[in-house]
């Protein structure tokens, strides 16, 4: 864990909300052992005077965890404690609620407490089926005065599967300071397969001086806490964390750091240390994780280098592996940071590690499957054993806070329990699909104290009881522990996620959820898909909600279920894994409300007699679809036909459909607005409809001179985005291109307050210039091979990568930032042959060289490049060329003679970094609904995820 946010996934402006991001937090040294959310949920008074009454509120188990007994329901009783210094009488009223709004029960119970003396009053709950629940309770006195008034969880579980599973994928987080003995019980009733880190295995313990290791008494507390962790049925991941406190190099200035800020001085004693660890607990403990988030001149590795790294790995590879073949060494710390560092093409001492560690926090977004896709392939073709150890995800996870900052509290405590499953799923899905085990640990479980990172406990250890995510979790493990995940059922539906399961006795499970929309925002489960699942022939199909709520029983042959953004239906039954899959997919019938993605397109000439509005409809649903398609011309618009039937959509089929426009008027913003209706078939229920601003994206051929001036661009049509910060803040980014037989030319007018910008790359070269002001050039143009994902069946779902991405930002030539010393950089970030790694000064050279390219604003090889800033108007102007020579694929496309035409796969986005920036826009987002994609790398394009960018798809033109 970090308190600084892993460069390689992270951009200006960033928030937490997003796949890996997290706010800067203090969460300290103990990052494999183990205070926004705290108190948050209670609505007491938050201090009594010393003579008022004290009343503890508890359940009758101290987890507020219940399993259902036979009956198939469980009965929790409300112990309430009255102490008071004098005689006291009064009311307790309470309410069960079922998911905040469903009234379950209600009554009061009155009490007597003689002086001084604790009376508790229990109040039996009734009994409750499996589901999370809030109780409510109200303490008054005999004269009405509220002396108590606060909520607690309390969650009735489905039964778990008991004993330890070596190979499952459900991990946790859990944290070591709370009640230990307590924590393990909830654990152990959540189903959780895994623990990260022991609590008694230290690097100080181990080696506490030179040369010297710990005794047979440390030994004999170590392995007792794994013996312990066992028989909860927990298996412990090893952790080395970190240094020794007498070998951490100190900081660039020689000043002494604490044992997690750096990387070990005397790496041989390292080595020594950790071959220490593991040999007394090597037959008990198999999995050892090297190091917690080792980003290079991060907070955890902050002078070192990514060389430096590979020499630790290989180190202990050669100090453990001779005499501990079997023990799997776990390193790196993101798909990023392991591209980077531990695989990086052609450097020294690479792949040391049986498997790798990722950091997947944030919404479950189809590119963490994308990401743990490429872990894998990593893993399997560059790890010295071939990936043997599998991929750990030993943090991952969604906050209140952080997550779901828009949503009352006690809203956003179910959309952290609903994005758990499915995040949970897409890893699994990576992993079952190669064959490789995966493991995955959501962050994190504390019973009753505060630590740092506590915005993430899915308890609420304020009131010591259960938040939904613990049910949830609950629920996923219930019926999916013990069974093997087939496949994944509809690869082409980008609405949808099914995962077959099948158990040793053949026997189906399976999850299903629709997947969220991104809309401006992941918060709200109204932008996502929504609908009816009908499933015919589903007679022993048991059915149930992502918080253990039976749907169906089995008893019926047609059963329609609810479909809900990132809510998992869980499938069960005593059929086989072949007959649900049937169940599942020809007798299932999905009716979402949006079952067609509609995507009025860029127009990419010029408005003109002839010219043409297109219109792309993309089937997302599992089944074939006809509809009508019926469009709005914006204002001053004409067109020759706004009705067209679409017929029989295959399931992720898209199909452009062309309107010729028959008149138009020119819009100085060159922006239109094109409405749209879906006619479905049968389903008089639902009228799809949207509107999408449509531009012209539109590049004439003409020889432009970087630096000559706004006048040469006059007219040039440009492309217009709207920026909107959280306050309301409005900005305006105005991108012109154009082209020649030699150079792709840009022109973007940036509003700007604030500049913010790097030293130059000389002088830091592990500075992003990403994070800095800047403007990012996008290209897609078909020639990827780097891309590990190629070929995939769920490539056209969200794995498809970019080709090409150029950032353009200036650098300070001066360590004061001063804005009169910084001259413009364009970076190269990927291409070809970059092998999609960032530049690291100690690894080895790519065949596509990264970092600062060959250019000027006067000349270079590889293009030309001027920014200026207006300080007065805080506008800054980035002028860019780049030579035809980057772009060769590209180049090959254009038209050869005069009112000839092609397009591109194109997008730019805009950082705006520093104190009021608005962080990221990208043009993707303004031309339609994102698209998630496989840019799961440090060569900074978002991540892929919707909410980042997305796929770099939109089409621009480009005439002679």
């Amino acid at each position: 864990m970090s308190d600084t946010p892993d460069p390689s996934t992270t951009s200006p402006g960033t928030d937490a909300r997003g796949i890996t991001r997290r706010r800067a937090l203090a969460y300290g040294a103990a990052g494999t052992a183990g205070a926004a959310l705290a108190g948050v949920m209670s609505t007491g008074p938050a201090a009594q005077a010393a003579t008022a009454p004290s009343i503890d509120l508890r359940f009758d188990d101290p987890t507020a965890l219940f399993p259902i007994d036979g009956s198939g329901r469980a009965t929790p009783q409300l112990l309430v404690t009255v102490t008071a210094q004098d005689a006291l009488s009064g009311t307790v009223a309470w309410a069960v609620k079922a998911r905040s709004t469903q009234t379950v029960r209600t009554a009061t119970a009155g009490f007597t407490a003689g002086a001084g003396t604790p009376q508790t009053i229990t109040i039996p709950l009734g009994a409750l089926d499996p589901d999370y629940y809030r109780v409510s309770v109200t303490v008054t006195d005999a004269g009405g005065a509220q002396l108590l008034a606060t909520t607690l969880g309390l969650g009735v579980l489905r039964p778990t599967v008991s004993g330890v599973r070596p190979g499952s994928a459900f991990g946790l987080g859990i944290r070591s300071e709370g009640n230990p003995a307590v924590t393990k019980r909830i654990a152990q009733l959540m189903g959780v397969k895994w623990t990260r880190g022991l609590a008694s295995v230290q690097p100080d313990t181990v080696s506490p001086a030179p040369n010297t290791f710990w005794g047979q008494a440390d030994i004999d507390k170590a392995r007792a806490e794994v013996a312990e962790w066992l028989s909860y049925g927990i298996s412990p991941m090893g952790g080395i964390n970190y240094n020794m406190s007498w070998n951490v190099q100190p900081d660039a200035n020689g000043r002494p750091l604490p044992t997690y800020r750096n990387r070990p001085k005397d790496m041989v004693a390292h080595a020594d240390m950790v071959y220490h660890a593991i040999a007394p607990l090597q037959d008990l403990v198999q999995n050892w994780e090297l190091w917690n988030e080792p980003w290079v001149h991060g907070r955890y590795w902050s002078t070192g280098d990514s060389q430096d790294y590979r020499n630790m790995s290989k180190l202990i590879w050669d100090r453990v592996k001779p005499d501990f073949p079997d023990v799997n060494l776990v390193g790196g710390g993101s798909v990023s940071y392991n591209r980077d560092a531990v695989y990086a093409k052609g450097s020294t001492d690479t792949g040391y590690i049986d498997g790798s560690v990722n950091h997947a926090y944030g919404y479950p977004d189809a590119t963490q499957y994308a990401m743990a896709k490429t872990q894998v392939e990593m893993d399997r073709r560059w790890s010295r054993s071939g990936g043997r150890g599998g991929q750990w995800q030993t943090e991952c996870g969604t906050s209140v806070v952080n997550s779901f900052p828009s949503l009352p509290v006690e809203q956003a405590i179910y959309g952290v329990a609903r994005t758990l499953a499915p995040t949970y799923l897409l890893h699994m899905l990576a992993g079952a699909e190669a064959d490789s085990p995966i493991r995955i640990f959501w962050f994190s479980l504390c019973y009753d104290k505060p630590y740092s990172g506590q915005e993430f406990n899915i308890y609420d250890s304020s009131t010591k009881t259960p938040l939904p995510a613990v049910v949830a979790y609950t629920t996923m493990t219930s019926i999916l522990e013990d069974a093997t995940l087939q496949t994944e059922l509809y690869p082409d539906a980008k609405s949808t996620w099914g995962f077959l399961f099948r158990t040793e006795d053949g026997k189906g499970r399976a999850a299903i959820y629709a997947d969220q929309i991104y809309k401006g925002s992941d918060e709200s489960s109204a932008a996502g898909y929504h609908g009816t699942l009908k499933l015919r022939d589903a007679h022993g199909v048991r059915v149930y909600d992502y918080l253990g709520r039976q749907l169906a029983d089995g008893s019926a042959n047609l059963v329609k279920l609810p479909l809900n953004p990132w809510e998992v239906l869980y499938f069960d039954t005593d059929r086989s894994a072949e007959e649900l899959r049937e169940v599942l997919t020809s007798r299932a019938s999905f009716e979402y409300d949006t079952p067609l993605l509609v995507t009025p397109l860029a127009l990419v000439k010029p408005l003109s007699a002839g010219s043409e509005l297109q219109v792309r409809v993309e089937n997302v649903s599992p089944g074939a679809l006809k509809a009508i398609l019926r469009v709005a011309a914006p204002p001053g618009w004409t067109l020759e036909r706004t009705n067209v039937a679409l017929h029989e959509l295959a399931p992720g089929e898209q199909r452009v459909v062309s309107l010729p426009i028959t008149g138009y008027q020119v819009s100085p913003d060159n922006e239109y607005r094109v409405d749209w209706t879906i006619k479905l078939p049968g389903r008089n229920d639902v009228t799809p409809s949207g509107s999408q601003t449509v531009r012209v994206a539109y590049l004439p051929c003409r020889s432009m001179t970087v630096g000559g001036g706004a006048d040469q661009w006059s007219d040039v049509i440009p492309v217009t985005l709207t920026s909107v910060s959280a306050t309301g803040d409005t900005k305006k980014y105005a991108m012109r291109g154009a082209w020649d037989d030699d150079y792709l030319y840009f022109r973007a007018e940036i509003q700007d307050v604030i500049a913010s910008f790097n030293v130059a790359f000389a002088a830091n070269p592990y500075l992003f210039p990403f994070q800095a002001d800047s403007i990012q050039l996008g290209f897609d143009t078909g020639n990827k091979p780097d891309d590990l994902l190629a070929g995939d069946r769920h490539y056209e779902k969200c794995l498809v990568s970019l080709s090409h991405l150029y950032v353009a930002t200036l650098a300070s030539a001066t360590p004061d930032h001063a804005s009169q010393n910084a001259f413009a950089q364009l970076h190269r970030q990927c291409a070809p042959g970059s092998n999609y790694q960032t530049y690291y000064p100690t690894n080895a050279a790519l065949p596509t060289p990264l970092g600062p390219m060959d250019a000027t604003a006067t000349g270079g090889r590889e293009g030309r490049i001027l920014i200026t800033r207006d300080a007065v108007a805080k506008v800054t102007v980035y002028e860019v060329a780049i030579a035809w020579n980057q772009l060769p694929e590209l180049k090959a496309t254009l038209p050869g003679a005069a009112g000839g035409h092609a397009t591109m796969a194109f997008a730019f986005a805009v950082a705006d970094a520093g104190t009021g920036g608005h962080g990221m826009t990208y043009s993707t987002a303004q031309f339609g609904a994102p698209q998630s994609s496989g840019y799961n790398f440090a060569a900074f394009w978002g991540t892929g995820a919707q909410f980042s960018g997305g796929r770099v798809d939109t089409r621009w033109g480009l005439g002679r």
